[in-house]
C-alpha cells in the first residue's frame, strides 16, 4: 500500500509541475503547426540539471534516513515521491513534446511506458512472491551493472548518440527488472528488512526506474 501510495503522489507531483502556470507562460516550443508551451515549473528544473540532480538524491538519502522514525518516515516517504514526481516532469514533457511532433515509437508514450511498466513489474514480483525464491545472489551483479549504467550514461553525454541512449535504457529496463526480483526476495527472507518504508522506497525506486527507461525508448524518433 505504501508502494502504490508513493507512486501516486509522484504523477501527483508530475501533474503539478506540468500543469502550475501554463496559462501564464509565454515560452513555446516544437515544430511546424505542433506548438505547446513550457510550463514555468518544467523550463525551471530543465535549465538547473545539477540542482535537481542534488535535490534527487537527497530526497531519497533523506526518506532512506529516516525510514525507521514511525510517523515521520510515511510523510517523508511521501514527500520524497512528490518531489522526484516534480522533478521528472520535464522527462514527461519532452516524451509528450516528441510524440505530438510524430515519428516516435509510440504515439502516446506515457501512457504505454506506465502500462508496460505495471504489467511488468507486477509479473516479477508475484513471481518473486509466491515461488519465494531467494535472489540474494543477483547483488554482487547487480550492484556492477548499476556502475557500468552509470557509466555509459556519463560517456553518452559527451557521445550524443541515441542508439547508445536506447541501447542504455534497455539494458536499464533488465537492470531493475532484476532490482525488482532482488529487492522482493530481500523483504520476504531477509530479518533485518522489516520496515515497510525501507522495502516502498526500494520498491519505488525500481519502478520509476523502469518507467523512465522504457519512456526513453518508446519516445525516441523511429529514424
Amino acid at each position: 500500500m505504501l508502494f502504490t501510495a508513493s507512486v501516486v503522489f509522484s504523477a501527483a507531483g508530475a501533474m503539478i509541475a506540468l500543469y502550475a502556470g501554463t496559462s501564464v507562460s509565454r515560452v513555446a516550443v516544437g515544430e511546424g503547426s505542433y506548438k505547446t508551451t513550457v510550463p514555468p515549473l518544467v523550463a525551471l528544473v530543465a535549465q538547473h540539471p545539477f540542482i535537481t540532480l542534488a535535490l534527487s538524491l537527497g530526497a531519497v538519502f533523506g526518506a532512506s534516513f529516516v525510514r525507521h522514525i514511525k510517523g515521520v518516515n510515511v510523510v517523508a516517504l511521501f514527500g520524497m515521491a512528490t518531489v522526484l514526481g516534480i522533478l521528472f516532469a520535464p522527462a514527461l514533457f519532452v516524451a509528450q513534446l516528441s510524440a505530438g511532433m510524430g515519428g516516435t515509437f509510440s504515439a502516446s508514450p506515457i501512457r504505454d511506458a506506465f502500462i508496460l511498466s505495471v504489467v511488468g513489474f507486477g509479473g516479477l514480483t508475484t513471481y518473486a512472491l509466491f515461488t519465494r525464491k531467494d535472489f540474494s545472489y543477483l547483488g554482487g551483479a547487480l550492484t556492477m551493472g548499476i556502475f557500468v549504467v552509470l557509466g555509459a550514461s556519463i560517456l553518452n553525454i559527451f557521445l550524443g548518440s541515441s542508439a547508445f541512449g536506447l541501447a542504455i535504457s534497455s539494458v536499464g529496463v533488465l537492470l531493475f527488472g532484476a532490482y525488482v526480483l532482488y529487492d522482493t526476495s530481500r523483504l520476504l527472507h531477509s530479518d533485518d528488512e522489516q520496515d515497510a518504508v525501507g522495502g516502498a522506497i526500494r520498491l519505488y525506486l525500481d519502478f520509476i526506474n523502469i518507467f523512465l527507461a522504457l519512456l526513453r525508448i518508446l519516445s525516441a524518433r523511429r529514424d
